[in-house]
């Protein structure tokens, strides 16, 4: 499966040209007015990205106020040679692996869209890394999911659109001048071994929803909060909402979880997270600057209260 799929990843990168330059949204909108139950969907894209090679390391119903009436979900999947083939880049390139799917309600019914591999790899890795090895891949998510569910297919870019890889603007800067170290410190297996703990037993409601070792030497993990979540959402739509669309920030579900990033560093092991503002700028930029303005202090909030949970354990020792 893993060899069908590459030998279709190297033929679609073969048709894709580069994109430095060209618009890309941070999200693509898959499928709208998806047919069959919100449950059925799920799962049927769930198949279709494991028929398609893609390993499904989480699916969980995501945070939504209850005021919305609507219902989210995120599928984070991984395929371990196109992760291979990022990692070669170097532990901060676990940023750009995600590939994380959201199936969400509007008005018109049920959707699917994507975190795009393409605008995440260009943000984190550069304009002219792996390229046309992250266009493939968005090709092959789409397929994946267009092939398993009966709907409108749409292929949309939605979200901020981005030219180039770096993220301008209040907020932000150069990708690697926004890693916000969390611990430096302790021998590896035993730090990812107590910040694994700390998640899963922490008393703040953050959730650990998967673990991956995508090179020797590095863990990448999800983790995730409900309540941040549907806050999230909440602005991202505040200026589209109607009395019709209710909850438009549904569409950036795949925003979530936020990585945390666990790495072997010159014999001792760092633990690390992207600045929350910068990552809130990444995915929510298009929410608009009123919105990050009225909510100043909320990225700030996010990061204490993640890097608390996930070094409580090592701050014992």
């Amino acid at each position: 499966m893993i060899k069908h799929f590459f030998i279709l990843l190297l033929a679609l990168a073969l048709a894709t040209p580069a994109f430095a330059g060209e618009k890309l949204g941070v999200y693509v909108k898959a499928v709208e007015k998806a047919e069959g139950t919100f449950d059925q969907t799920v799962k049927a894209v769930e198949a279709g990205l494991s028929a398609a090679g893609f390993d499904v390391l989480a699916s969980y119903g995501a945070g939504v106020y209850v005021s919305c009436g609507l219902r989210a979900h995120v599928i984070v999947a991984n395929n371990n040679d196109y992760a291979s083939k990022l990692m070669a880049g170097g532990p901060m390139s676990a940023f750009a692996l995600p590939l994380r799917v959201g199936v969400y309600e509007d008005a018109s019914g049920i959707n699917v869209a994507f975190v795009n591999p393409s605008s995440l790899n260009r943000t984190v890795m550069g304009d002219e890394i792996e390229n046309e090895l992250s266009a493939a891949t968005a090709t092959a998510i789409n397929n994946a999911i267009t092939s398993s569910i009966k709907g409108a297919a749409v292929g949309a870019q939605i979200g901020q659109l981005r030219d180039r890889g770096y993220v301008g603007g209040m907020g932000g800067g150069k990708f690697l001048d926004k890693i916000a170290t969390f611990h430096e410190g302790g021998e590896y297996g035993n730090v990812v071994a107590s910040v694994t703990e700390s998640a899963q037993a922490n008393d703040k409601d953050w959730k650990l929803v998967y673990s991956m070792e995508p090179a020797a030497g590095v863990t990448l993990m999800g983790l995730t909060k409900p309540e941040t979540e549907a806050k999230a959402f909440a602005i991202a739509g505040d200026r589209r909402k109607s009395k019709e669309e209710p909850c438009p920030g549904l569409d950036h579900a795949a925003s979530f979880p936020i990585e945390v990033v666990i790495y072997s560093n010159g014999g001792k092991a760092s633990v690390v997270s992207m600045d929350e503002m910068y990552r809130m700028k990444v995915y929510f930029e298009d929410a608009g600057n009123w919105a990050f303005m009225k909510n100043m202090t909320m990225p700030g909030n996010i990061q204490d209260e993640l890097e608390e949970v996930v070094t409580s354990g090592l701050k014992k020792k």
